[in-house]
């Protein structure tokens, strides 16, 4: 019985320097290997959780970014529609402007040319009022000077008639 509590306590002692040795040279760099291993592991994934985030940040920003853009491109595209109508109203003013200014023009002109022919054909109708009256005259004077020596040697035909049956 002593011998096999001899042999125990030898294997005892054994056991126990054989893990202070495996302890020290075998489970602690093991342990240590293991929580820096899982402490990189943790550090890894705090830096990927906050890359991420930021990554859902940066996301966030260029969507309002985007966002931004469409609008300001819409903004821009609205200013340019707003001025092309502007231009296009101020085009057709002006054409109306232009075609109100070419008809007065116009009428300006029909209207003097009509108190010009007014004018010539009152000169002309004048003219030919003249003419007539002239020619009307000239018949009537010629119609009384014939009238008027007709009568003068009717007068004197009566005279010498007269006078021929005095004598």
């Amino acid at each position: 019985m002593i011998d096999i509590g001899i042999t125990f306590f030898f294997q005892l002692i054994n056991f126990i320097v054989l893990y202070l040795i495996l302890r020290h040279f075998l489970f602690e760099p093991i342990t240590n290997f293991m929580s820096q291993r899982t402490e990189d592991i943790s550090n890894q994934i705090e830096s990927a959780k906050e890359k991420e985030a930021e990554a859902e940040k940066l996301k966030e920003k260029y969507q309002q970014q985007l966002k931004e853009a469409r609008e300001e491109a819409q903004e821009i595209i609205e200013n340019g529609r707003q001025r092309g109508k502007k231009r296009k109203e101020e085009i057709i003013d002006q054409a109306q402007e232009e075609a109100n200014r070419k008809i007065e023009k116009a009428e300006d002109e029909i209207a003097r040319a009509k108190q010009e022919a007014q004018e010539e054909l009152r000169d002309d109708v004048a003219n030919i009022s003249a003419q007539m009256s002239k020619k009307v005259l000239a018949q009537y004077v010629t119609q009384q000077n014939l009238q008027t020596e007709t009568i003068d040697q009717f007068i004197e035909q009566l005279d010498q008639d007269k006078l021929g049956e005095v004598r």
